[in-house]
């Protein structure tokens, strides 16, 4: 992969927790998109209890990718090709945002982004990629940054199948700064980098582009936002790449791979589905949590209530392993890892080895393409969490 940064810039950017890049995006490819936000929000945005121009926060984003003239600012040379420079490997479009403040919005406060139950957010390798759709100054609001925050949160075990990180510690964040952001900047962010967006003095909208990229080889631990086909359609050929999966068809269930790791290899539970030989993952129907807002596809929390209900156990964690076709839907499947969860009285069921499972269903069957899927080297898995439990992320 030729690299679009030099590596005095990359080491800054793994250094700051962001690195600023200026002009990437033209003046007139700014004043266009900035007015398409701003029809967009007129035409109705998240939440929809606001009404533009009334003040507040307008959030265009996910599969409105698919309007015109929202798709090209995705796949932008200058952009996906300094993304990939920071991961140094192809990325994922995990979410695509606009944010436009009407006077009168009273901005943000400072916090990092890393979330273990957004699918936007809980992946153990993203960054943002903000441009500024007019200057982020002290008349429109500017966005501060915390250099060096990003290092209060590290990973507990880096050799871990599934990674944990430590709470950070907001009592010893790094001064912010002001980095002078004008329209068409490019400023990538490390998903644990603190920042601030304090308001402005403007009786004019303030629009930015603040979408997320994961590195391909770090799913989203609650799992990918659900893209459409218009939203996929909307892509050139060559960015069709950076949109991770899509389906038209609904996310109506959500599957468990329990493995329990206490014996001398692995074994997963398996429940009867009919009580006739026939065997499948623990689950059921799924659905999103009222809290989710726009940022949809993390099915944890009906997951918690369905094994609690059907197998009396507690699931603290889960972690996003694939989607697969179900019955009038798509059925979203997790994975949890566990030294003492063979011991508990989990209902009716049985453990199998990875042998077992494919000399009982065949390599080709979903429940061992999910048991592949969950031990591939090249992947790196982070602990997904339900939206309610938005409290203890780090628990």
């Amino acid at each position: 992969m030729t690299s679009t940064l030099t590596d005095q810039q990359i080491a800054d950017y793994h250094s700051d927790g962001y690195l600023v890049i200026r002009d990437v995006v033209s003046s007139q490819e700014t004043s266009e998109l900035r007015r398409v936000v701003q029809r967009m929000a007129s035409e109705g945005a998240y939440p929809s209890s606001l009404k533009y121009p009334a003040p507040g926060k307008y959030t265009i984003a996910g599969n409105r990718i698919a309007e015109p003239g929202l798709s090209p600012i995705a796949e932008h040379p200058g952009v996906v090709d300094a993304v990939e420079a920071i991961f140094g490997q192809p990325a994922h479009l995990t979410a695509y945002v606009a944010y436009l403040r009407a006077p009168g919005d009273k901005g943000g406060r400072a916090h990092c982004d890393y979330k273990r139950w957004r699918p936007v957010g809980s992946s153990m390798s993203w960054l943002f990629a903000i441009i500024p759709l007019n200057d982020f100054d002290r008349e429109y609001g500017p966005l501060l940054v915390s250099p060096g925050s990003h290092k209060l949160t590290r990973v507990v075990d880096p050799e871990a199948h599934i990674l944990d990180v430590t709470r950070p510690d907001p009592e010893q964040l790094p001064d912010f700064v002001d980095p002078e952001l004008g329209a068409g900047d490019l400023l990538l962010m490390d998903m644990h980098t603190w920042h601030d967006a304090p308001e402005g003095t403007t009786s004019d909208d303030r629009v930015g582009i603040f979408n997320k990229y994961c590195a391909v080889n770090a799913p989203p631990a609650a799992g990918y936002y659900p893209y459409d086909r218009a939203a996929c359609d909307a892509m050139s050929d060559a960015g069709k790449r950076l949109i991770p999966l899509h389906f038209d068809r609904p996310l109506t269930d959500t599957r468990l791979l329990i493995e329990s790791t206490s014996g001398a290899e692995p074994r997963y539970l398996l429940t009867s589905a009919d009580g006739n030989g026939s065997w499948e993952l623990p689950g059921g129907p799924g659905r999103e949590e009222e809290r989710a807002g726009w940022d949809i596809g993390c099915l944890i929390g009906s997951l918690q209530s369905l094994v609690k209900s059907r197998l009396n156990l507690d699931l603290p964690w889960a972690s996003y392993i694939e989607d697969a076709a179900a019955d009038g839907g798509v059925s979203r499947v997790y994975g949890y890892a566990d030294g003492e969860v063979e011991r508990g009285s989990l209902g009716a069921g049985d453990w199998f080895t990875r042998d077992q499972l494919l000399n009982m269903l065949g390599e080709s069957h979903a429940i061992c393409r999910a048991v592949s899927t969950w031990h591939r080297e090249d992947l790196i898995r982070g602990r997904g969490k339900a939206v309610s439990q938005k409290e203890q992320q780090f628990e």
